[in-house]
């Protein structure tokens, strides 16, 4: 089984571009997730998404993703013990891809525990083990861009269902690509950064992480997805049903 990114901590800084397309993306699903994961993967790939948790969360933080398709931010999380939060997808066909892929984490030995949420109103909120250190999600089109500003607003409001969720200072990631569509370039990444202003996100850091291996051939161009990193306001207070 390929390894993504190496577990050992720590992890430095983010520099401007993440090697994060040295495994190929077939290598990546291999043993871990299930064959439909592939379609999710415009939007954020495994080994991202654990760049993200282990470069922004220690084990035993809390990530969540409030619309986690395929699971991908949530398996990674598992799988580097941190406790997994999703609040069920949006898009209803991805319920049985991500519940299929946290069943593989947990048969392969997941340390921490995945929880999937009927909503921010769910219950189980109260049970939860303490306020969220990371929110990770990724923004995800069809293929030809439809539904394009759906997706914003659907990301709008997933955002601020539960940014009061997250510990003052805690970390909210968007991953993202600019889509190629019959009628041009739609820049998803800054639609993505004015709706995370409008909630109240503060700009951190933004990186490019590569799909594809660095190729020093002129001429050559590694693909990539955004990586946009926000910082949750020292002055708000996380849902205090969240506390440990």
């Amino acid at each position: 089984m390929a390894n993504i990114v190496p577990d050992s901590r720590p992890i430095s800084r983010p520099t401007s571009a993440w090697a994060t397309g040295e495994i190929g993306q077939t290598e990546q699903l291999a043993d871990r997730y299930v064959a439909a994961t592939r379609t999710a993967m415009v939007a954020m790939t495994p080994a991202i998404a654990r760049r993200c948790i282990l470069t922004y969360t220690a084990p035993g933080a809390t990530v969540l993703d409030p619309n986690p398709t395929a699971g991908i931010a949530l398996t990674e999380a598992a799988r580097t013990g941190r406790h997994a939060v999703g609040i069920q997808p949006r898009q209803p066909q991805w319920q049985s891809v991500c519940d299929a892929n946290l069943d593989l984490a947990w048969l392969a030995g997941a340390p921490a525990p995945a929880r999937t949420l009927t909503g921010i109103a769910d219950p189980q909120v109260a049970n939860l083990p303490a306020a969220v250190d990371l929110v990770l999600t990724g923004v995800l089109l069809d293929r030809d861009g439809g539904h394009y500003n759906r997706a914003l607003l659907d990301l709008y409001d997933d955002l601020r269902g539960v940014i009061d969720w997250v510990w003052p200072g805690g970390y909210v990631i968007i991953t993202c690509r600019a889509w190629h569509t019959s009628r041009g370039l739609l820049d998803l990444p800054g639609e993505v950064d004015d709706i995370a202003r409008a909630v109240g996100l503060a700009p951190h850091d933004r990186c490019v992480a590569l799909t594809s291996p660095i190729r020093l051939r002129p001429g050559s161009a590694a693909t990539h997805i955004d990586v946009m990193i926000y910082i949750v306001c020292q002055g708000r207070a996380p849902c205090l049903s969240l506390r440990a």
